[in-house]
This record gives structure tokens, sequence and C-alpha cells, in this order.
């Protein structure tokens, strides 16, 4: 049960580790939203991109939703877990083949308003 001044967004699927995804998730968690966004978009890192825009959604529902202020709100948790592999083959010479993995990691973002 969730209280009535939290709001979430979730992304599934999104086609990065959840290593990768967790290390700019511990860095932007109990930060405010404008300092998070600001910190995400100057970070470079392939992940920073999708989890801006899954923070930014999380705000979109905040203030659509919920008619909360944007300047209120806080990042409260940032939760990532594995996805499903996508295992592939790489063909290489003399009839020989390399499998590799792709990774997928699912996020969900908490705000929290003050």
């Amino acid at each position: 049960m969730e209280n009535t001044n939290t709001v979430t967004a979730t992304l599934k699927y999104a086609l990065t580790s959840d290593k990768k995804m967790l290390l700019l998730a511990k860095l932007v968690q109990w930060k405010k939203v404008d300092e998070a966004l600001r910190i995400l978009h100057f970070t470079q890192k392939r992940p920073a991109k999708i989890l801006h825009k899954v923070i930014t959604s999380a705000v979109a529902n905040a203030v659509h939703n919920n008619k909360m202020s944007p300047d209120a709100l806080v990042v409260q948790t940032i939760n990532v877990w594995r996805g499903p592999k996508l295992k592939r083959m790489r063909f290489a010479s003399r009839s020989r083949a390399h499998r590799y993995v792709k990774y997928r990691s699912f996020v969900r973002v908490v705000l929290h308003s003050k």
C-alpha cells in the first residue's frame, strides 16, 4: 500500500544490464528531481539517458495525475532488477559461431513529495 504523496513510473525490458543501471540509480537516489535530472543529463553513460526518461515520466505522472508540484519532488527509491536475457550468436570464420548475451533490466522509480 503506497502513500498518497508517492508516485511511480516503471520501465520494462530496457536494453542495458542491471549492473550498469544500478550504478546510476545509486548516484541519483535521495536527490531532488531537478538535481537528479541535471546529474543524469551530464553523465556520459548509456543508461543515464534511459533513467532520465523514466524520472521525467514519473514527474509527468505526478503533475498530471496527482496535481503535485514538480519542485517538491524527491527521488525516493529506484528499484532495478534483471530482466530476461537475449541469447545471440555471432558467426566467425571456419564455420564457427560465438555465443553472446544481451542483458535487459527493469526499472521502477518512486518519487516522494515533501
